[in-house]
């Protein structure tokens, strides 16, 4: 089994031990997937990568692009730190949308950035911002996280 994979279900095993039921996962065409109920956090592993997203924001990590370690770490700060997501929205469209990772120290690290080519670009743009709470506890977790980074 490829590294990328058994990370997948060292991750897989940890988040259905701390959240029950609150985890979905699924296989599909080769791909297994898993999400939290009621957030935007997913992941998912096919042959070659694996891929870390929140809602429609995602990156690939992969033994071969040599950012497997950066996922697994990504992984566990979408986990335990606050996430903030800011729509930018002309009219009724939202047209671009910015994830970032919120540390204590304040400071905000994008994630990814969504962008849709036709809007109603002559109307006002709106922002809205909307901060969600860490999923699960970091000092819960710790332990685990060290053994699956390790």
């Amino acid at each position: 089994m490829k590294l990328h994979k058994r990370k997948f279900y060292e991750i897989k095993k940890l988040l259905e031990s701390k959240l029950g039921d609150d985890v979905i996962s699924h296989d599909e065409n080769g791909s297994e997937f898993l999400e939290i109920k009621k957030t935007g956090f997913w992941l998912s592993a096919d042959s070659s990568e694996f891929t870390v997203g929140y809602g429609a924001n995602h990156t690939h990590f992969s033994e071969d692009y040599g950012n497997l370690y950066d996922g697994i770490i990504q992984v566990f700060d979408l986990l335990t730190h606050r996430v903030k997501t800011t729509d930018f929205i002309k009219g009724h469209t939202v047209f671009r949308t910015v994830v970032e990772i919120e540390y204590p120290d304040s400071k905000c690290i994008s994630i990814g950035e969504t962008r849709l080519l036709f809007y109603p670009f002559w109307k006002k743009t709106k922002i809205e911002t909307s901060v969600t709470d860490p999923i699960l506890c970091r000092k819960e977790i710790e332990m685990e996280v060290n053994k699956i980074i390790n």
